[in-house]
């Protein structure tokens, strides 16, 4: 009866965080950890692995589509991809006397920035949607060249893809999301084109560190017909999301595609937020 009624709760779950990762890379891991650890009593590493997995699934789904939409920038992913590997194993190292001692932590995370951050892509489809009111010409989300940021700002990149590729190794984070918004900010890349360069750099980073954390699992546990059960039904199933959001995102206006990426961050964050709280009562 659990397993009936968490199998439930998961499917629109992992379709919904499917659906987010295809908008702007969102990742499972504040809405998938903390249900795995506290309401399924997976082991902590084996949580954090099979978030990782769903990211993983997602990225690879959403990189495939970006090439085919030529939306991606694949060489400068690698290059960054390359950079971020070095920090997601600094992560990994740190993890392994953090994780232990900060349990408390992945029980749950308000989506306060979350929600923030999904503000401010509405703000900028208002802000859009002004521009083509006024007859100002907006970028084109599917415009090949992208205006040209100083060298200075450019050099921020790196600093941005360490913080978030230590995060992929030390909490098991995606990344996704932080990757597309310091591709936009640091390198003026458009939406659709952050998101597909920021996903590819997401499958490696997640795909690396799914390895470290792996062979951190206790042995025995992916046996479990519970995990041979989840896992691969959360994954599955956020896969089709991330392809059926994609389909929109890429029929979609940039201005529109603003407000559809604020309006899922900004949903997930209070999803994120409330769980976090009824979790804790529950628990």
């Amino acid at each position: 009866m659990i397993i009936l009624l968490l199998t439930i709760l998961l499917i629109p779950l992992s379709l919904f965080i499917g659906i987010a990762a295809s908008a702007i890379g969102f990742t499972a891991w504040p809405l998938i950890v903390p249900i795995l650890f506290i309401l399924c009593g997976f082991d902590l590493y084996l949580a954090i692995f099979s978030s990782l997995l769903v990211d993983c699934g997602n990225a690879l789904v959403m990189t495939l589509i970006a090439i085919n939409q030529r939306q991606i920038d694949i060489r400068r992913g690698f290059v960054l991809t390359g950079f971020a590997l070095i920090w997601i194993i600094a992560g990994i190292l740190f993890g392994t006397t953090f994780i232990p001692d900060n349990e408390a932590f992945f029980r749950g995370s308000a989506g306060i920035v979350t929600i923030i951050i999904g503000t401010i892509f509405i703000l900028k489809g208002i802000k859009k949607n002004r521009q083509k009111k006024n007859n100002t010409k907006p970028h084109q989300n599917t415009g090949n060249k992208f205006s040209n940021p100083s060298k200075h700002r450019q050099h921020f990149i790196y600093l941005g893809v360490a913080i978030m590729a230590f995060q992929v190794g030390l909490f098991g984070i995606g990344g996704g999301m932080g990757y597309a918004i310091f591709l936009m900010l640091f390198m003026s890349f458009p939406v659709l084109k952050a998101t597909g360069t920021a996903m590819m750099m997401t499958f490696f980073s997640t795909l690396f560190a799914a390895c470290g954390i792996f062979f951190q699992i206790p042995d025995g546990l992916l046996g479990q017909p519970t995990v041979q059960l989840l896992a691969p039904m959360m994954v599955g199933l956020s896969m089709i999301g991330t392809a059926i959001g994609a389909k929109i995102a890429y029929s979609l206006s940039e201005q529109k595609i603003n407000f559809l990426i604020g309006s899922i961050v900004i949903l997930a964050g209070l999803l994120a937020t409330a769980q976090k709280y009824i979790l804790q009562i529950i628990s």
